[in-house]
């Protein structure tokens, strides 16, 4: 799982570079892992200035701008509060591209309209806009020695890469 999250991770810092852009993170759920992963990459530095670990809400409403009204009315792990950090991040570092991650990683915390493994993941570019999409990890064949908590967020981390290096690519 490690090895497919440093190739995609890779994958993205070379699309970066090739292209003279940058890219910032927003991490709740994964906790930094999304910005280990990129400055990871010899290379990175030249492409990805900021991660902010968002883990409380008001971090997401003081430093990425999410409206309070969204944390109060569709809660942290939503499909509005995902795109806000995603355009906040980008906007703060003044970066090409944004991703951020939001979930339950578990294994408490989880209801049913939201359950454990919920993640969204939201990605913009200033030629696309913002966009999140919902995932639900399931960890019935997690690896052993993993707990359920790290697989969820090595899954997020691992989507929330690839739906960065598309995003990068089709604003090319």
């Amino acid at each position: 799982m490690i090895k497919n999250i440093d190739k995609q991770a890779e994958n993205v810092v070379k699309l970066l570079c090739k292209n003279h852009k940058k890219a910032a993170s927003a991490e709740s759920c994964t906790g930094g892992l999304i910005s280990a992963a990129i400055t990871s990459v010899s290379g990175s530095s030249e492409v990805f200035d900021m991660g902010i670990c968002s883990y409380a809400n008001e971090i997401k409403a003081e430093k990425l701008n999410v409206p309070r009204e969204f944390l109060e009315g569709f809660g942290a792990v939503s499909e509005q509060v995902a795109k806000a950090m995603a355009e906040g991040v980008m906007n703060s570092a003044r970066s090409d591209y944004g991703v951020s991650t939001t979930g339950i990683a578990g294994p408490t915390g989880g209801t049913e309209e939201k359950p454990v493994g919920t993640v969204w993941i939201g990605v913009c570019s200033k030629e696309k806009g913002s966009r999140a999409l919902r995932f639900l990890f399931k960890t019935d064949d997690r690896p052993k020695g993993i707990t359920e908590r790290e697989f969820i967020r090595h899954q997020a981390v691992l989507k929330a890469l690839e739906l960065l290096e598309e995003e990068i690519k089709n604003t090319l």
